[in-house]
């Protein structure tokens, strides 16, 4: 959280993103235990909306913070973020 605006951000070397409330929900289940199937799982849960709509969407939001390398995906047995 940003001290002076109270809103969520991801500090990074070049700088920070400010993040809406969609995008905050999903940096915060990316802590390296969860498989983006139980990410998009988990957000199913917390905004009601149907698999479909939301995989689509998570994927590309990170997809985004991959390329500006914010997001680091591990391999092991499942691919976890």
């Amino acid at each position: 959280m940003d001290k002076v605006t109270g809103k969520p951000v991801l500090l990074y070397p070049e700088g920070v993103l400010v993040l809406n409330p969609t995008g905050h929900a999903i940096v915060s289940l990316c802590t390296g235990e969860s498989t983006l199937a139980e990410i998009v799982c988990k957000l199913v849960e917390l905004y009601k909306t149907p698999e479909q709509k939301i995989l689509p969407e998570v994927t590309e939001y990170l997809n985004r913070l991959r390329a500006r390398n914010l997001l680091e995906v591990s391999a092991g047995t499942g691919t976890k973020l």
